[in-house]
C-alpha cells in the first residue's frame, strides 16, 4: 500500500528544556516531539517559547532509505527534510519512534502513522520534519 506523505507547517510549545534536549508538545494536543537543541534555530529558548516548523505523517518503511540528517541539521532557511527512524513503542493509543542519528523523538497517537501492517516495535518510519524557528509573536 503506497501513501503519499506532505509536510505541512507545525507548530507547538517548549515543554521543559535538559541538557540539549528540548521538548516540545505540539499544539491541538497531537504528540510530543523531542529534539536536540541544534534542531532550533535560535541559540537562546526559554519553557513556554512557541516554535514553527514542518512536520508530516509517519509512513511504516520496509526498506528504509539513506536519509540524511546533515541536511536537516546545516538547515539556515525552514524546509521540509526526508528523515527516518525506528518504533521505539507502540501502544494502544501512540507511538514513540526515535529519530535516526540520535536526533530525538516523536510520540504521536496511533492515527498519524499511514500503514497497512501491524504496528510493532523495530519497524522503520519515514517523515518530514524541518530545522525549527521560535514563532514571531505580533506586537
Amino acid at each position: 500500500m503506497e501513501y503519499e506523505i506532505r509536510p505541512v507547517k507545525m507548530g507547538g510549545r517548549v515543554q521543559s528544556i535538559q541538557n540539549s534536549i528540548v521538548k516540545i508538545n505540539l499544539f491541538g494536543r497531537l504528540g510530543i516531539i523531542s529534539v536536540q537543541k541544534d534542531l532550533i534555530a535560535e541559540k537562546e529558548l526559554h519553557e513556554g517559547d512557541k516554535l514553527d516548523f514542518y512536520f508530516s505523517y509517519l509512513e511504516i518503511k520496509d526498506y528504509p532509505l539513506d536519509y540524511d540528517i546533515q541536511e536537516l541539521k546545516a538547515q539556515v532557511e525552514q524546509f521540509p527534510c526526508l528523515m527516518g527512524g525506528k518504533c521505539r513503542e507502540v501502544n494502544d493509543t501512540a507511538v514513540l519512534c526515535e529519530i535516526d542519528g540520535s536526533l530525538g523523538t516523536i510520540a504521536v497517537p496511533r492515527r498519524w502513522v499511514f500503514t497497512d501492517k501491524v504496528l510493532e516495535e523495530g519497524q522503520n518510519v519515514e517523515f518530514y520534519l524541518s530545522k525549527m524557528q521560535k514563532r514571531k509573536e505580533a506586537s
